[in-house]
């Protein structure tokens, strides 16, 4: 597979979901559409293509065999073993605290206008919004009491994380290491990074760190299920702070309204 066809993967996908994001989610919900379904959908729709389109481009691109075993090899859904738990450890441990460190140049750039986040963007996704604990409302969504929410976010988003590891580091990773040699984990990392996640542009610095270390932790221990929980673990810290906003009992002056 050509490196043209893999930027075209990268970019195809970083560009639905900054139409999605920037263009689509203001008119659906200038028309009245939820907000919360309007931003996910667009952020997840093209995310969660990606595991159908990567099985289609390995039987008929590279001719692969349509079993299970064949495609957890290919894609290197393989066991960890002991070794491998420092790599994974290690890269939770360096994603979570450089987001942290990293976290006052985002607000920073995210102060310049052409590199702002859109209005609507509650926190913690929004630098330039505080985030006050609990949570109450996420998007156009009172959190106090509503476990369906939370019964329906998580497992959505956990699909979707892991549809982009199936594409990024399980079908294109091992593409990329057989041209790119030890070098296939930076590449990897900075398509991901400044393509896909083009919607955080005040984050184009911060998200680096996290960006590169998934690809660099799958191509260490040559496991995709390592990038899974690299990938995972630091997101699921949302998941708390939701959990957190589910469990409150107050609905007074915790959050603002998102687009406030």
């Amino acid at each position: 597979m050509s490196i043209w066809l893999q930027i075209l993967i990268f970019g195809l996908t970083g560009f639905l979901i900054y139409v999605g994001v920037y263009v689509v989610v203001p008119k659906r919900t200038e028309q009245g559409h939820s907000e919360i379904v309007s931003f996910f959908g667009s952020l997840w729709l093209p995310v969660l293509l990606l595991t159908p389109t990567a099985l289609l481009l390995y039987l008929y691109l590279e001719g692969g065999r349509f079993d299970l075993q064949s495609i957890m090899v290919r894609f290197r859904f393989l066991a960890l073993t002991g070794s491998d738990w420092y790599w994974v450890v290690g890269g939770i441990l360096v994603t979570v605290v450089a987001d942290q460190l990293l976290a006052p140049l985002g607000k920073k750039i995210a102060q310049i206008k052409a590199l702002s986040p859109p209005n609507y963007l509650p926190a913690p996704f929004n630098p330039l919004k505080p985030l006050k604990i609990p949570i109450i409302q996420f998007f156009d969504v009172k959190l106090p009491g509503n476990w369906k929410f939370l019964l329906i976010f998580i497992p959505l988003h956990l699909v979707a994380m892991f549809s982009e590891e199936v594409m990024w580091r399980g079908f294109l990773l091992p593409i990329q290491e057989t041209m790119f040699g030890n070098f296939a984990w930076v590449i990897n990392g900075l398509l991901w990074a400044w393509l896909v996640h083009a919607i955080l542009k005040w984050h184009f610095i911060g998200m680096l760190p996290g960006m590169l270390v998934a690809p660099l932790v799958a191509q260490m221990t040559g496991s995709t299920w390592s990038a899974v929980i690299v990938h995972v673990v630091p997101n699921s810290i949302l998941w708390i702070l939701l959990f957190w906003g589910v469990l409150s009992k107050s609905t007074k002056g915790n959050q603002e309204p998102a687009g406030d």
